[in-house]
């Protein structure tokens, strides 16, 4: 069945709603602010061996107590007796009193205590960023190629759009980050990308079958129309597996699952209302504009 649905008579309600979701994203990002791991900001990591087999339940636990949720606890090797616990920089005596109550779990030994530098996570964040920048030049360089320019700069807008909401979304919620979030902001840059080019294909074939007089807009909305059911069943579909990783996941993949969850929804969002009436605004401007101003005809 084919839907005749108006994406474009109510762009500016949906150029409105979009702004109201970027600078509440633009609050959380800059105002709340991103809620770094350790992965970011250093540490202390402690290496105990229990004598007898523990669960992280029962460490986190422990580390509630000195409100150190956010710190990460992994199991060394299969018989659940060693853990490697990695709190945020805390002072010796807080270790200490840490070391103390994990007494409760059980004895155990402590084999070694070392500062976990963010050097590492630093280094991620400007390779991250780097590649952004690349990532950027080259998606303008090639729908310029294959498409045209206007629709390079509609991508580029709706792309931008994507991250700051999904990271700004992240920031309000403030789950702790891990260098799993850089991963999920440069997948969402390729999967909205990839859904977006789909829907400025079908636009660029269905100009070129456009009928005499037919209006640009209606070419839109048809196009629109036709990828819409394709682009509801892809998103779905990733979004319900996003949804079970982040409800089963665990701890060290949440921020991965929730950013990227976030991402794929208003990925869709921003290619369906956003990007395209973006070029078609542009589009109608440029056409205005040769009507008004048209050519001089050359005289032989």
């Amino acid at each position: 069945m084919s839907l005749k649905l108006d994406f474009i008579k109510h762009w500016k309600l949906w150029f409105i709603l979009s702004a109201v979701v970027t600078v509440i994203a633009l609050y959380g990002i800059f105002v709340r602010g991103l809620n770094y791991g350790i992965d970011f900001t250093g540490g202390t990591q402690m290496n105990l061996k229990f004598s007898h087999a523990i669960t992280t339940q029962a460490v986190n636990r422990v580390l509630a107590q000195d409100h150190l949720s956010q710190s990460t606890v992994v199991m060394i090797g299969t018989a659940h007796r060693q853990v490697l616990v990695t709190t945020p920089t805390i002072s010796v005596g807080q270790r200490s009193q840490l070391l103390g109550k994990m007494k409760a779990v059980g004895s155990y030994q402590e084999i070694s205590t070392s500062q976990v530098s963010s050097i590492i996570g630093q280094q991620t964040e400007r390779t991250a960023l780097l590649a952004v920048i690349l990532a950027t030049v080259a998606i303008i360089i090639y729908i310029t190629v294959r498409f045209e320019f206007r629709f390079a700069v509609a991508g580029i807008i709706a792309l931008l759009l994507d991250v700051i909401m999904a990271v700004g979304m992240v920031a309000l919620i403030h789950v702790v980050l891990t260098t799993y979030f850089i991963m999920a902001v440069l997948t969402i840059f390729g999967y909205s990308m990839n859904d977006r080019i789909i829907v400025f294909d079908r636009i660029r074939e269905n100009l070129h079958r456009q009928k005499k007089n037919e209006p640009v807009q209606d070419v839109v909305n048809r196009s629109l129309n036709q990828v819409l059911i394709r682009s509801i069943n892809t998103s779905t579909t990733v979004m319900l597996a996003l949804a079970a990783l982040l409800v089963l996941g665990g701890a060290s993949l949440r921020d991965f699952s929730l950013t990227m969850l976030l991402g794929v929804f208003f990925g869709t969002f921003t290619s369906l209302f956003i990007a395209s009436p973006v070029w078609l605004l542009w589009r109608l401007r440029d056409d205005a504009r040769r009507k008004a101003n048209p050519k001089p005809v050359r005289a032989d």
